[in-house]
């Protein structure tokens, strides 16, 4: 750390002489109005270089007139003062290393003429503007590399970021969709643009909200959209890589899959013009920089995807952040306009995973009772493989000016086989062993999906009047043959107990939606909104479980196989006043509601209905004084229904130490939800500040019911509970300073959580205190960039029953991250991070580590798209995942073999239109 510190304080040093070396330009002045005496608030002051048009530097004046513009380099450059009541003043000035500092005492502004003069356009005299609410960038205003894509112009913009994975935020909030001309550009990953379009292409780069239409039951949540306009000669081509990388058999002490080294290969290919976009791809891989976690089902439009394949891995899942990954995925994706008018869009895509994780983990759990504690030593191996076959389409039409209709149909076919095996032993306080037991569950299952949607959107002559009517259908069937064996050795009693058993599983649900959405407005600045959602729902899950009898299974157990339905229909009816003028936007409404639910047991013969009403409110305030500051308050309140495993009665014993039972009796949840948030930009200075808070009152909320045996065996169920709370504030900032080579990043976060759960018949209340600030600090300039990253987490968890359970933990993390651009095509990344987890006490929890990832590549071609790198991942050879969960009276730590130290050689190959030559590809040979 102290070297990885000393080389990082010589690189700050180096690129400071090397900014001081050039000879910087300061000008000042006060512009006033045509009389010479009233000073002017709010004119634009631009520094245009002659030679190029490309904008130097710019701001405005203060209240007094007076402006100061500085830190960019000594040129020839025009000075253009503009206000929107006055004609454009113009000064043209010659700086050099002799004259550099400018004072204009008076700059006094002319009446706006009238007749037609001659026009002197300097590009780009608006870099940042807004257009109502729209937040709009002048691409050509902001100096990018040659060969520059996207990305590395959107670092350029005051107000956004960009982390590591691609992810977008402006003044704090993500981004949620990226936009090209008003259109998804090969799904709904925003990579695929950035990372692929060139800068030189965009014309401008707009921000604004817009609603979200994507929700069953209709919704009015916004959704923030990033939208890269192209300029005329942009708008056709094609583009795409070719990678591949390996460590041949190279990395000391490597764990290899099947004795295959570790590998990455790529292969993507797209073509677009105006109206149509074709794109092909093809990924593999057996590490964790190019897995297929959650986030890659919304890439290349895969987004109705999302559950298809249960058992994905990704490095930021919590609940599965470990395991040996190995994976492929393939699609092509099509989407056209036609019509006379293209008035109809059709996109349509096919995708194939193939997805294997190899996972082994040691816990260690502490059981904290009334009486006594004990604790639990499990060690875990998880192999599993998926196969998914995905098909989307959907057709947009608009029929006319005011009528669109939309078509969406899906389908999917999964297949899954897992093999999970697990030892425990089982210890009391003093620490003797009770019990030790071997489980191995082997699960088969295939199944298939189908979500349809069809949307009839329809404007009316009178403005504002509007009527979507909507149906969706979604469907799902899956089947499943498993396996149980078990063998629990009862130490104190010299009792071995073994259970060896086969198991099936067929479930299946269909849900009907119809949802129609109207809005009448009532005045200029009044409008209400009536919805109405019809629903039909019917779910079936039937097990049968055999036991092992003379070498078969034929025994059937009847205290584990059952065939239960579950029938749902909803009428809600909701009506909603909606007030917008000027900086305030309030709305107000509620929705009325009746579930009839039955629970049948067609085992049993017996049915158990719910007939539930509900009022369902909601509140919303917007207030927006200035089109870079906005607050708003937000009510709401909503319900959910159980799923059918918490409802079937009957016990699932797949892991006997930890048996879970249903519960037929479990209603639906009531939440209530308060948000507050508030955000403030200032476009010329960069400067952002974010904050927010938020929180969760839950009835009838889901918790665990849960009796231990002697042993420490538990039998838990879900029931409902009243007084579940979460709640969280969170703020943060951009202060760029000395013309945004540097800027501040300070957060600060803080929650409490309270959940009730039942432990051995009595209530048990775990509160949870989490305190966390953080500091990002981010230095660029042309040809390199720093970033320092540091956080600190404080958990206090108490729990009711028991206080020996309440142990405050702790997690510390620093990084640096380092890429640095060199002359010939050299550029060298090295990203650093220390992490420390501290907690009292037994576990395993307490650990440290740094993980260094670092990267050389070169670049070849005249293009520079042919580039080969040497990349090592975690050189030092420390990555381990470790996390703490604290769950009622029980406290859990978890470590998981990764992959650790592997380096790798790859070569990546783009290609597109606009630089492609005959010759780059002779050269390649």
């Amino acid at each position: 750390m102290k070297n990885l510190f000393q080389l990082f304080l010589a690189l700050i040093f180096v690129f400071s002489l090397q900014t001081a070396s050039a000879q910087t330009m300061k000008v000042t002045g006060t512009v006033y109005d045509t009389t010479g005496v009233k000073p002017l608030q709010n004119a634009m002051i631009m520094a245009v270089r002659v030679k190029d048009s490309l904008l130097l530097g710019f701001t405005r004046t203060n209240s007094l007139g007076a402006f100061n513009l500085t830190h960019f380099e000594a040129d020839t450059f025009s000075l253009v003062i503009a206000h929107p009541n006055f004609d454009d003043r113009t000064y043209y000035i010659f700086g050099n290393k002799d004259n550099y500092e400018i004072n204009i005492p008076m700059a006094k502004m002319t009446s706006k003429t009238k007749e037609l003069q001659e026009v002197i356009i300097y590009a780009n005299k608006n870099p940042i503007y807004y257009k109502g609410d729209t937040l709009v960038y002048v691409a050509d205003s902001f100096k990018v590399a040659e060969g520059a894509v996207v990305e590395d112009l959107l670092k350029k913009l005051p107000g956004l970021k960009i982390d590591k994975d691609g992810k977008i935020t402006s003044q704090g909030q993500e981004i949620n969709k990226v936009l090209v001309d008003g259109d998804e550009f090969f799904g709904t990953d925003p990579t695929v643009a950035t990372k692929n379009l060139a800068a030189d292409g965009i014309q401008t780069v707009q921000i604004y909200e817009k609603t979200d239409n994507e929700t069953i039951g209709g919704s009015d949540a916004k959704i923030k959209v990033l939208d890269l306009k192209l300029k005329d000669s942009a708008k056709k081509g094609y583009f795409g890589r070719v990678s591949g990388a390996s460590d041949l058999f190279l990395t000391p002490g490597a764990k290899y899959i099947g004795g295959t080294p570790f590998y990455e290969g790529e292969l993507l290919f797209n073509k677009f013009d105006s109206k149509q976009k074709i794109s092909v791809f093809a990924l593999g891989s057996n590490t964790p920089r190019s897995n297929f976690g959650r986030g890659d089902l919304n890439k290349f439009g895969l987004s109705n995807e999302s559950g298809a394949n249960g058992n994905f891995w990704e490095a930021d899942n919590n609940n599965n952040n470990g395991g040996i990954p190995q994976t492929f995925k393939a699609g092509i994706y099509f989407s056209d306009k036609f019509g006379e008018k293209q008035n109809t869009d059709l996109l349509f895509n096919y995708s194939y995973y193939n997805d294997r994780i190899d996972s082994r983990t040691s816990e260690y759990s502490q059981y904290f009772l009334t009486d006594t504690t004990y604790n639990t030593e499990d060690s875990t191996r998880y192999v599993a493989t998926n196969e998914s076959h995905n098909l989307n389409l959907k057709i947009t039409s608009q029929v006319d000016s005011l009528t669109l209709i939309e078509f969406k149909p899906s389908v999917s076919f999964d297949s899954g086989y897992t093999d999970n095996t697990e030892a425990s032993v089982f210890r009391g306080e003093t620490g003797i062993q009770s019990l030790s037991t071997q489980i191995g569950n082997i699960n088969d299952s295939k199944g298939i999906k189908v979500n349809n949607t069809v949307r009839l959107y329809r404007k009316f002559m009178k403005k504002r009047r509007e009527l979507e009517i909507r149906y969706d259908l979604v469907l799902s069937k899956n089947t499943t043959d498993g396996s149980l064996y078990s063998k629990s050795d009862y130490s104190l009693l010299g009792i071995i107990d073994t259970i060896d058993q086969k198991k099936i599983n067929n479930n299946s649900s269909t849900s009907h939606y119809a949802t129609t959405t109207y809005y009448e407005p009532l005045s200029k600045f009044v409008k209400l909104n009536i919805n109405y959602l019809f629903e039909y729902g019917v779910s079936n899950q039937d097990k049968i479980a055999y036991d092992k009898l003379n070498g078969e299974y034929t025994e059937m157990r009847q205290d584990l196989s059952n065939n239960f339905d579950n029938t749902r229909v909803q009428n809600r009816v909701g009506t909603e006043l909606i007030y917008e003028k000027g900086k305030h936007f309030i709305s107000g409404g509620a929705f009325f509601r009746n579930i009839n639910i039955d629970n049948n047991n067609l085992t049993l013969d017996t049915v158990i209905n719910q007939n539930i009403n509900n009022v369902l409110p909601k509140f919303k305030y917007e207030y927006k004084p200035s089109v870079s500051k906005r607050m708003s308050i937000n009510y709401r309140t909503s319900s959910q229904q159980p799923s059918i495993n918490d409802l079937q009665p009957i016990a699932d014993n797949s892991n006997p130490n930890r048996i879970q039972e249903g519960n037929a009796n479990l209603k639906p949840n009531y939440v209530h939800s308060l948000d507050f948030n508030f955000n403030n930009w200032n476009a010329l200075s960069g400067k952002y500040f974010w904050s927010g808070a938020s929180m969760n009152i839950t009835d009838n909320a889901f918790a665990s019911e849960t009796n231990f045996n002697k042993y420490g065996q538990t039998i838990t169920k879900t029931i409902n509970v009243d007084g579940n709370l979460s709640a969280n504030v969170f703020a943060g900032a951009g202060l760029p300073i000395l013309d945004r080579v540097i800027e501040f990043n300070p957060s600060l976060s803080g929650a409490y959580n309270k959940y009730k759960n039942v432990i051995s018949g009595a209530e048990n209340t775990t509160e949870n205190y989490v305190l966390t600030p953080g500091l990002d600090i981010d230095f660029e300039w042309d040809s390199l960039e720093i970033s320092l990253t540091s956080s600190y987490s404080y958990n206090n968890p108490k729990s009711s029953l028991s206080s020996s359970s309440n142990t405050p933990f702790s997690t510390q993390e620093y990084g640096i991250g380092v890429k640095w651009t060199l002359p010939a095509g050299f550029i060298i990344k090295a990203d650093g991070n220390y992490t420390k987890n501290s907690q009292p006490g037994a576990g395993f929890y307490d650990t440290e580590f740094f993980i260094l990832d670092a990267e050389i590549s070169k670049k070849f071609l005249k293009t520079g798209n042919l580039v080969v790198a040497v990349i090592g991942n975690d050189i030092l050879n420390q990555n381990i995942s470790a996390s703490r969960t604290v769950n009622g009276n029980t406290i859990t730590d978890n470590r998981t073999t990764i992959i650790s130290r592997y380096f790798l050689l790859k070569v990546t190959y783009r290609f597109n239109n606009r630089k492609m030559k005959e010759d780059d590809f002779r050269g390649m040979h």
